[in-house]
């Protein structure tokens, strides 16, 4: 049996009877705007206070929009590295799990031994299927994280009486 895979992150091929994939965990950086600090109140070094106030004044923004931009971030990220969505069947012995970044960071491709037993052209197929599968999927949950992170800054900044 040969299998051959190409991806830019790490590849996850598990083979069992059981069609329960293997977890693994990883995380990701999206350079929407750039800097660590997140709350200014927990800020007690100045070097870093200062370093938040030229960044944000690099981005024509207030210190609060900066850190609103930066929590809505880290929310986004959280949620895209949190997902997990299922493309194929595994009545048909072929599923792919991955997480929300693209490409993922998180793949797991698992094979039963009904899977094996359809054939190499078929089950390419179908690793194929349940590849585009999960990846339409993941399209769908990144969507809903940019979505949800847009909601969050529109509320937050009505809270906070900023024009939005």
């Amino acid at each position: 049996d040969v299998f051959m895979a190409t991806t830019s992150t790490p590849l996850s091929i598990t083979s069992r009877a059981s069609s329960t994939p293997a977890p693994t965990a990883a995380t990701t950086t999206l350079n929407m705007f750039s800097g660590g600090a997140l709350d200014i109140e927990e800020e007690e070094d100045d070097e870093k206070r200062i370093q938040m106030e030229q960044y944000a004044k690099a981005m024509g923004m207030s210190v609060e929009e900066y850190q609103l931009g930066m929590n809505a971030r880290v929310k986004m990220e959280t949620a895209i590295n949190d997902l997990r969505v299922i493309g194929g069947d595994a009545a048909n012995g072929v599923t792919v799990e991955r997480d929300g970044n693209m490409p993922p960071r998180h793949l797991v491709v698992t094979v039963t031994e009904e899977g094996k037993a359809k054939g190499k052209e078929a089950l390419e197929g179908l690793i194929v299927e349940a590849l585009k599968s999960a990846a339409d999927k993941s399209k769908v949950g990144r969507d809903e994280a940019q979505k949800g992170m847009m909601t969050y800054i529109s509320d937050s900044m009505k809270k906070m009486g900023m024009n939005g």
